[in-house]
C-alpha cells in the first residue's frame, strides 16, 4: 500500500523476486572479490545507487515504513546514505554562480546560445565534482544526479582493478549506451541548473573547494581558447586579459549551514528558535513547533526541523549575495560587439574569419569562449555540436512538407553550386534522416542569394549567373519556407514553494488507513493528523527526482521527438525551446501536461511563447520571450501562457490568458487553415471593436454578423460554443488579437 504524496494516488506495492536479488549480489560479490576493500565498498554503492532502480523498478513504489508508506525505500536510502557520509557534523552547502540569464541572452546565433546554457551547467558539474567524489552523487540533494549525462560520463569512467566501471557494469549485464548517439544526444543538453544543494561534514571545507574548482575550470577554459588562437594573437597580455574578464564577470555564492552547534547538541527547538528570529512563524513554523511540543514524541532529533533548516539555508544565501564583491577591473578601447561589457580582445580578427567571426565582428574574451565552446566540447568529450539556426527552425515545416524527389533535386544542385563552399549545418534531430538535414534553411530563401550577404555571411564568393541559376530552381519547385520560428520557455510555478513542503498533503493523508484509524483516538496524535507534511530529507528526494526525470526525459522527447523542436536546455522544471510555428502551441500544451503528470496534478507552469522572423536579433528575441513568460506569471496568473506575434515590419501583437486559452488558439488556427474562416474576419473584428468601445453586448453581436458571413458550411455551433464564450471571458482587445494570431499562425504553417 504506497501513497503518492505528491500526486495522492494509491497503489499496491510490488516487491522483486527474492531469487533475483540474491542472484544480483551474488553476481556483485564474485565481480568484486579481487577488489580493495574500499574499492569493492565505493564499486557496489555507485553500482547500487546509479542501476538498483533500473534492474529493480519496484523499489521505487516500495514504502521505507509501511505505517507511513508516504516515500520508497530508496529514496529513504539515498537520504540515509547521504546523511551518514556527513556525520559526525552534517551540514547544507548550498552553492550557485552568477550572472545567468544575461549570459545566456546575450547570443547572436543559435549555437551561441546553446554554448552559453551549456557553460553553466558544465561551470556547476566543475564546481560539485569534489562533493560528487568524495561523497558521493547522492550527496546533492538538487538537483538529482541519477541519470544526469555529465554524471553518467564521469561514472563510467572510473578504474577498479584496471578495469572501468563501465566494462563491469556490462558483465554484470547493464549496457547503458555511453557510446551510443542517443546518449550523445542528451550530453549535448544543458540539463544543470546554476545551484546545488548538498548535505556535507561541517568541519569540511567543501565550500571553498568547490568555489576554487569553478575558478579552475573558468580559468582552462580562458587557457584553452587561448591555445586554440594564440597564432592569431597581436598582445603578449591577450591570454591574462582573457583570464581576468572572464574571472571578473562569473562570481560564485556559498553558504554553509550546520545541522549541530558547536556542542553538538544543536537541537530541533535550536533551529525553530533561529527561524523564527530570522523569518517568521509561518504555517511551516507552526507545524515543527505542534510536532516538537506534543509529549509522545520522544528522542526528537534535529531532522524533525529540516524543513525549517532548508529555508533558512536558502535566507543565508540570498543574504550572501546581496553582499556584493566588487572587483575593478579597467576596459578600455572598443567594447566587445556581442556583449558591450568588455573591451574587444586585440586579435587578428581576420584570419579568424569566417568560422569563428562574421565580418567586421570582434569579441571579448568572455564571448569568444562562448563561440569557441563547441570545440572545447569535442576535444573533452568527443561529440561534435551543431546547432540549427533560426532560419532552419523556420524552415522545418516547408522540409517535412517537400516531396523527397524535389529534395533530392535541391540538395544535388545546391552543394553542386557551393560544393566544399557550403557552410556546414544541420536541422533538428528528428529531421536526421532528411535528403536537406545539413543543408541551412536560408539556402531554401530567395532573399538570401545576393552576392554580398554570401559573402559577408558565409565567406562565399558566387557570380549573379549562379545566384540566378538558384532563384529559378527554387521558384520551379514552389519552394516557399516560412520565415517565422517560434521560442518556447517554461517555468514551473512556485517551485521553491513545492521543495519547501507547501503543498503536500495533510500527515493524516500520507498515513495507512489502519494506523490512522488508530491514531484519531488519540486527541494529541489527532491534532498531528491535520497538519501539512512537513518536507522531510527522503520527500526532498523524491521530489527532486522527479523534477529531474522530467527535464531528462520528458522534455526532450516532447520537444525533439514528438514535436520537432530543439532543445536549448531542461534545467528541472524551466526550459528552452527553438520549435517550428507548426508545432509551437501544441508542444506548449504537451509538456504542460508531461509536467503535471509527472510532478503532481497540483503542479503548474507558465509559459512565455514567441512567433518571430528568423532574421530579427536572437538577443532581442530572448527578451521578447522572457517577458512574455514574466507577463503569463503577473498579468494572466500562474498555469498561463502569454504568445507574442513580432512581425517583420515591426508589428507586434500579444494575446494570452490560461492554457484552455492556448487550445482554443490551436483549433482556431485549424479553422483558418483550413479556409472555412475567411482571413478577413480577424481585422474587421478588430476594427470593431476599436471603433465601438468596450460594449461587449454590441460587440457579440457585431461578431456573430461578421463571423456569419466569412464562414463556409454551418459553424454557427463553433461560433456560439467557443468564440462567445471566449468573447464574454476575456478582454476585448485579448480576444481580438487572439484570432488575428491564430490567423498569422495558419498563413505561415506549411504542413
Amino acid at each position: 500500500y504506497f501513497i503518492d504524496i505528491f500526486s495522492k494516488k494509491k497503489g499496491k506495492t510490488e516487491y522483486p523476486e527474492p531469487e533475483d536479488v540474491k542472484k544480483l549480489f551474488g553476481k556483485l560479490k564474485e565481480l568484486s572479490k579481487s577488489f580493495s576493500d574500499e574499492d569493492k565498498a565505493k564499486f557496489c554503492f555507485l553500482f547500487l545507487w546509479r542501476f538498483l532502480p533500473k534492474i529493480f523498478p519496484q523499489i521505487e513504489k516500495h514504502p521505507a515504513d509501511s505505517r507511513a508508506p508516504n516515500h520508497s525505500i530508496y529514496d529513504h536510502l539515498v537520504q540515509t546514505s547521504s546523511i551518514v557520509s556527513a556525520l559526525p557534523k552534517p551540514a547544507f552547502l548550498l552553492f550557485t554562480i552568477s550572472p545567468v540569464k544575461d549570459f545566456i541572452e546575450k547570443s547572436r546565433k543559435t549555437q551561441d546560445l546553446w554554448a552559453g546554457s551549456y557553460l553553466i551547467s558544465y561551470l556547476m558539474w566543475k564546481s560539485m565534482k569534489p562533493v560528487v567524489e568524495e561523497l558521493g552523487p547522492d550527496a546533492v540533494i538538487f538537483p538529482n544526479l541519477l541519470e544526469q549525462p555529465l554524471i553518467d560520463r564521469w561514472l563510467s569512467s572510473l578504474e577498479f582493478n584496471s578495469r572501468s566501471f563501465y566494462k563491469l557494469a556490462k558483465e554484470l549485464g547493464i549496457d547503458w549506451g555511453i557510446d551510443s548517439e542517443e546518449f550523445k544526444e542528451r550530453l549535448i543538453i544543458a540539463s544543470l541548473p546554476n545551484r546545488f544543494l548538498a548535505v556535507i561534514p561541517y568541519e569540511s571545507n567543501y565550500g571553498q573547494r568547490c568555489e576554487e574548482e569553478f575558478k579552475r575550470a573558468l580559468k582552462n577554459l580562458a587557457e584553452g581558447v587561448w591555445e586554440g588562437i594564440k597564432k592569431h594573437d597581436r598582445h603578449k597580455e591577450t591570454r591574462e586579459k582573457m583570464i581576468r574578464q572572464v574571472l571578473s564577470y562569473f562570481k560564485a555564492f556559498w553558504v554553509v549551514l550546520p545541522w549541530i552547534g558547536e556542542r553538538n547538541n544543536y537541537s530541533p527547538n535550536d533551529a525553530l528558535n533561529d527561524y523564527r528570529e530570522l523569518l517568521c512563524q509561518n504555517e511551516a513554523y507552526k507545524a515543527v513547533e505542534k510536532i516538537l511540543k506534543n509529549p509522545l514524541y520522544k528522542n526528537i532529533n534535529v531532522g524533525s526541523a529540516y524543513h525549517l533548516l532548508i529555508e533558512l539555508t536558502e535566507r543565508l544565501l540570498t543574504i550572501r549575495k546581496n553582499i556584493r564583491d566588487f572587483e575593478f577591473l579597467e576596459q578600455e578601447g572598443e567594447k566587445c560587439h556581442l556583449c558591450g561589457e568588455f573591451e574587444v580582445l586585440k586579435v587578428d580578427w581576420k584570419g579568424l574569419k569566417p568560422n569563428v567571426v562574421k565580418e567586421k565582428e570582434k569579441l571579448c574574451g568572455l564571448c569568444l569562449i562562448k563561440r569557441l565552446f563547441p570545440k572545447i566540447f569535442k576535444g573533452e568529450f568527443n561529440v561534435e555540436v551543431a546547432f540549427p539556426s533560426t532560419a532552419e527552425m523556420a524552415s522545418v515545416g516547408e522540409k517535412r512538407r517537400l516531396k523527397d524527389e524535389i529534395k533530392g533535386k535541391l540538395e544535388s544542385r545546391i552543394r553542386g553550386k557551393f560544393k566544399n563552399r557550403l557552410p556546414k549545418s544541420v536541422s533538428v534531430p528528428n529531421l536526421k534522416k532528411d535528403k536537406l538535414f545539413g543543408i541551412d534553411g536560408q539556402f531554401l530563401m530567395e532573399e538570401n542569394y545576393r552576392t554580398n550577404y554570401l559573402r559577408r555571411e558565409f565567406g562565399i564568393e558566387v557570380s549573379e549567373e549562379e545566384l540566378k541559376d538558384m532563384l529559378e530552381i527554387l521558384k520551379g519547385e514552389g519552394v516557399e519556407p516560412s520565415r517565422y520560428y517560434g521560442l518556447l520557455l517554461m517555468d514551473g510555478d512556485r517551485m521553491k514553494g513545492w521543495l519547501r513542503g507547501e503543498f503536500n498533503p495533510t500527515v493524516g493523508e500520507v498515513i495507512h488507513e489502519d494506523v490512522k484509524s488508530k491514531l484519531e483516538g488519540y486527541r494529541k496524535i489527532g491534532e498531528l493528523l491535520k497538519l501539512k507534511h512537513p518536507m522531510s530529507p527522503s520527500l526532498h528526494q523524491a521530489f527532486s527526482r522527479r523534477l529531474s526525470k522530467f527535464a531528462l526525459q520528458d522534455i526532450r522527447s516532447v520537444v525533439e521527438k514528438e514535436h520537432y523542436g530543439k532543445l536549448v536546455y531542461a534545467g528541472g522544471d524551466s526550459l528552452l525551446a527553438l520549435l517550428p510555428i507548426e508545432e509551437l502551441l501544441t508542444c506548449s500544451l504537451s509538456l504542460r501536461e508531461r509536467f503535471r503528470e509527472g510532478l503532481s496534478e497540483r503542479a503548474t507552469i507558465s509559459a512565455g511563447i514567441l512567433v518571430t522572423h528568423y532574421k530579427y536579433p536572437l538577443y532581442l528575441a530572448l527578451k521578447e520571450v522572457r517577458e512574455a513568460l514574466k507577463r503569463a506569471k503577473t498579468y494572466y496568473g500562474r498555469d498561463s501562457f502569454c504568445l507574442k506575434f513580432l512581425r517583420r515590419n515591426g508589428e507586434k501583437r500579444e494575446c494570452g490568458g490560461k492554457w484552455e486559452y492556448a487550445e482554443f488558439i490551436r483549433d482556431l488556427k485549424e479553422k483558418f487553415k483550413g479556409e472555412v474562416i475567411s482571413g478577413r474576419l480577424p481585422y474587421q473584428y478588430l476594427q470593431a471593436v476599436r471603433g465601438l468601445g468596450d460594449e461587449k453586448e454590441v460587440l457579440e453581436r457585431e461578431l456573430r454578423r461578421i463571423f456569419l458571413r466569412k464562414v463556409k458550411g454551418d459553424l454557427g455551433k463553433y461560433l456560439e460554443e467557443k468564440l462567445i464564450p471566449r468573447l464574454r471571458e476575456m478582454e476585448l482587445e485579448n480576444f481580438a488579437n487572439t484570432i488575428i494570431i491564430a490567423f498569422s499562425l495558419a498563413k505561415e504553417v506549411r504542413l
